[in-house]
């Protein structure tokens, strides 16, 4: 039987290694985007199957998750629901592999199910917490890649990333888009240019709607620091392929 270094999957032929692998990638269980540790076919010559540690096929147990009280989650490779789900954090349709609660009310991705509900660096004071806004209790701003409070996708609300003070927000769903983006423009790819033209160009889609320059402001730094902590929080920290991009805000 195959170790932790070794999995197989009941998808693919060859036994899966698990690697830790550079840029970003699109998970052949889930069809999300991933970085970093992966489970990966070794036949890379001719084969590119790779999904995330969470999106094996074996050995999964109930999940328990705090945003959602009392439920317990199954995991699935293929929707046990005549109707196509949303997940209940990114808002994002489900297209593969996936957890169902118990309850049949709760569907999540399983690299969203492993999000941190609260999340910081040791190089920074700000704490970053994922909430869900009611519309009693919005957040006191908006999203800074959509610029709008709310995101939902048939009656499912997308989960944001919320700053300690409640002034910076960033839907779950937008920044795995603004990601996603940025690969596609080659600013998250291994050996991009890291020169302050495309430090600007890559930050600048994720805050289109903020005015960035190179003084360092309060702030600026502040904003900085948050898009770094969301960034790391939804791709995985360390993340040395990007942290060029945020280190002028530590001048």
């Amino acid at each position: 039987m195959p170790g932790l270094d070794k999995q197989k999957d009941n998808k693919h032929l060859h036994d899966l290694e698990r690697r830790s692998r550079e840029g970003l990638f699109i998970c052949n269980g889930c069809k999300e985007i991933g970085f970093g540790n992966c489970y990966k076919c070794p036949w890379v010559w001719f084969c590119d199957y790779v999904l995330h540690v969470g999106c094996i096929s074996e050995g999964h147990t109930p999940l328990s998750n705090s945003l959602f009280k009392n439920c317990e989650f199954q995991f699935y490779q293929t929707n046990p629901s005549t109707v196509a789900p949303a997940c209940h954090i990114c808002a994002l349709d489900i297209q593969g592999r996936m957890y169902r609660c118990s309850k049949g009310k709760y569907s999540l991705h399983p690299y969203c199910a492993t999000l941190q509900t609260t999340f910081s660096l040791r190089d920074s004071d700000m704490k970053i917490k994922l909430r869900r806004g009611t519309k009693l209790n919005f957040f006191k701003s908006k999203c800074l890649k959509c610029d709008r409070k709310n995101r939902s996708s048939n009656d499912v609300q997308c989960l944001s990333y919320v700053s300690s003070d409640g002034n910076l927000c960033y839907h779950v769903a937008c920044m795995k888009e603004a990601c996603r983006d940025n690969w596609n423009k080659g600013y998250f790819r291994p050996g991009s240019e890291t020169n302050e033209q495309s430090k600007f160009l890559a930050l600048q889609n994720l805050a289109p709607k903020e005015v960035l320059s190179s003084v360092g402001q309060t702030s600026e730094v502040s904003l900085i620091t948050f898009l770094k902590l969301v960034v790391y929080a939804i791709l995985g920290e360390p993340f040395d392929l990007i942290a060029p991009l945020f280190q002028f805000s530590q001048n």
